[in-house]
């Protein structure tokens, strides 16, 4: 048992409740009544994962990572939904 960490890189349909702004909560589901955005497919691996015994610091989705876009993307500017509590940082 140590720590491990699960990185994804993915190009999709995503950002829902996007009106939401910094520090509001998203609705992962927003526009999708099944639940099938990437964010909430996420959220269902967190829950497996907890469900399996393991302890989930931190589970985040960020839009735009501003290392994929060196030249036009504002490191810390990025648009961050904590799939955890739901909150988002920064807004599109």
């Amino acid at each position: 048992m140590g720590d491990f960490r699960i990185i994804i890189d993915a190009v999709g349909g995503h950002g829902q409740d996007r009106s939401k702004k910094d520090g509001e909560v998203v609705d992962f589901k927003e526009g999708n009544p099944d639940a099938n955005t990437p964010e909430s497919i996420a959220q269902e691996l967190i829950e497996k994962l907890k469900s399996n015994g393991c302890s989930v610091q931190k589970a985040t989705v960020t839009h735009w990572p501003a290392d994929n876009y060196p030249e036009g993307r504002e490191v810390g500017k990025e648009v961050v939904d904590d799939l955890i509590t739901g909150v988002r940082k920064n807004q599109f």
